[in-house]
């Protein structure tokens, strides 16, 4: 997972009794992993419809949602917390705002974000994923993380105290780990 997973896990801080949904870009998965290590934590993964990801051998506080980045299949105000990784960066401006403001739907008042994602490179190096990005997907989808205003549309999904809490360099790129608060 990177120099970033932690750093992500201590802002998040599990607690026993939490409802915490977890969003991740396909391969960077972790809901099992955090399962294992916080027993009495009830965690929730959004499988994409379609997805061909297996629900084998999974622990028995974990849960698994159905959706995509535009409805999560859940009622509203249903967790505690969210934490997202390297979700955002492949989604065009639109997208990124359509997910963001139905995470703040399914987080309770009060609920926390907490994101990992590629952020503005500060070296020459930390370019290439964000390049990679803009080529595969469209220029749109990695401007906001390349200039650094993807916190902005944070903002804009009604998020509030957007904090960028630290950052991490990465192989190819600048990681930042965020965290807001659903008023």
């Amino acid at each position: 997972m990177g120099d970033w997973w932690e750093p992500l896990l201590q802002e998040a801080s599990p607690a026993s009794g939490e409802r915490i949904l977890e969003v991740s870009v396909q391969g960077c998965r972790a809901y099992a992993k955090l399962a294992r290590a916080y027993p009495t934590v009830s965690f929730f993964s959004l499988l994409r419809v379609g997805s061909k990801e297996t629900k084998l051998k999974s622990p028995s506080n974990l849960e698994f949602l159905q959706g995509d980045q535009y409805c999560i299949d859940c009622r509203a105000s249903s967790f505690d917390k969210a934490i997202c990784s390297l979700a955002l960066h492949p989604l065009s401006q639109n997208e990124k705002l359509a997910f963001l403001r139905e995470v703040r739907r399914v987080l309770r008042h009060g609920g926390m974000l907490y994101l990992a994602d590629f952020d503005q490179p500060l070296r020459p190096q930390e370019m290439h994923v964000l390049r990679g990005t803009a080529h595969m997907l469209g220029p749109e989808t990695a401007r906001r993380h390349l200039d650094g205003t993807w916190l902005e549309l944070i903002r804009q999904a009604g998020f509030t105290g957007v904090r960028r809490m630290t950052t991490a360099s990465v192989i190819g790129g600048r990681i930042a780990i965020v965290r807001a608060r659903r008023p």
